[in-house]
């Protein structure tokens, strides 16, 4: 089965904000960042369960050399990509809390 995957806003923005950090002069880790995302969205479109579920529809997929997490549901073929959180975040902190 071919899955879809899509980003919704709150994690589009989540992203952004991530690759504009890492991809300060003092930083210079936008691209390693992104590539890491690029990789880690090929395992999910490859096999969306490989992940744990977080509850019983939202599964997590952590980034490697990045505190981030891609929390993620299928439905059908569409894999949505709710958020990419920093794990070191309080959830109920984080502007847009509870939105998807």
């Amino acid at each position: 089965m071919s899955f879809s995957l899509v980003f919704k806003p709150r994690a589009e923005t989540e992203i952004a904000e991530a690759f504009a950090w890492y991809d300060q002069p003092t930083i210079m880790q936008g691209e390693t960042f992104f590539a890491e995302l690029e990789r880690v969205e090929r395992f999910i479109r490859l096999n969306p369960l490989l992940y744990p579920g977080v509850d019983p529809a939202i599964h997590r997929a952590n980034l490697h050399r990045f505190p981030y997490s891609l929390f993620y549901v299928v439905d059908g073929s569409v894999i949505s990509v709710l958020s990419c959180f920093h794990q070191h975040r309080d959830p109920g902190t984080q502007p847009g809390a509870g939105d998807t």
